[in-house]
């Protein structure tokens, strides 16, 4: 859908500051945070569950912290608990109670298999509708739920790049419970004359997009 954390083209935030050697986390709880997410499963939803926090919050609180906002929504709407346990337990680790610790191999066997190099599984899906070379344009429609397409591509032409094979695409499994639907996705070229008003110097942007994205 159409919302704060759809920036892409859009003026009036300022400039992107790089930090040079920037290290993966800047305080401990990011690192909590990020093991968190590979260690849990409350649902498929975690990048429709950021987009639909409220755009003041999304645009004043950081990386992880919208990380873990996925993680709160969808573990209550999944019904591994209920925001009244979830204010509960923070209230009582700010009164000085001590953080809970649980010690799963398991679960940390799991975590260490999903940042190890492996195979994915592969998919069936109705034969490719464009090939290397093809031009197509972006449909020129908003998602009422998850979308891979940034709003700014919508009805930009462009080119077939690569051609790969299928997987689910994200749209329907974010947004519909993790309800697997494979298509052919595609890297596809765009000039930046085509894209934005003022591009500045001439260049090329290459997106990843599914079948469900492109018209011919």
């Amino acid at each position: 859908m159409d919302g704060a954390h759809d920036l892409g083209g859009k003026q009036g935030f300022g400039p992107i500051v790089r930090e040079q050697n920037e290290p993966p986390f800047h305080e401990p709880w990011e690192g909590r945070v990020h093991g968190m997410n590979l260690a849990s499963d409350v649902g498929p939803a975690f990048r429709w569950s950021i987009e639909r926090m409220g755009a003041i919050e999304y645009l004043t609180t950081s990386y992880y912290e919208h990380w873990l906002a996925s993680m709160e929504r969808n573990g209550v709407e999944s019904g591994a608990f209920t925001q009244e346990e979830l204010d509960a337990a923070a209230a009582g680790v700010a009164a000085g109670e001590p953080v809970p610790v649980r010690v799963d191999a398991e679960t940390v066997a799991t975590a260490l298999r999903r940042l190890s190099p492996h195979d994915e599984a592969g998919f069936e899906a109705p034969p490719p509708r464009f090939s290397l070379g093809d031009r197509v344009t972006v449909a020129r429609r908003a998602s009422p739920g998850h979308s891979r397409c940034p709003a700014y591509l919508r009805g930009a032409p462009g080119v077939i790049e690569s051609v790969h094979a299928p997987r689910p695409i994200l749209d329907v499994y974010e947004t519909e419970g993790g309800r697997i639907v494979p298509q052919a996705w595609y890297t596809v070229g765009f000039r930046s004359t085509d894209l934005w008003d003022d591009p500045g110097p001439a260049h090329e942007v290459f997106v990843d997009l599914w079948e469900t994205h492109l018209e011919g």
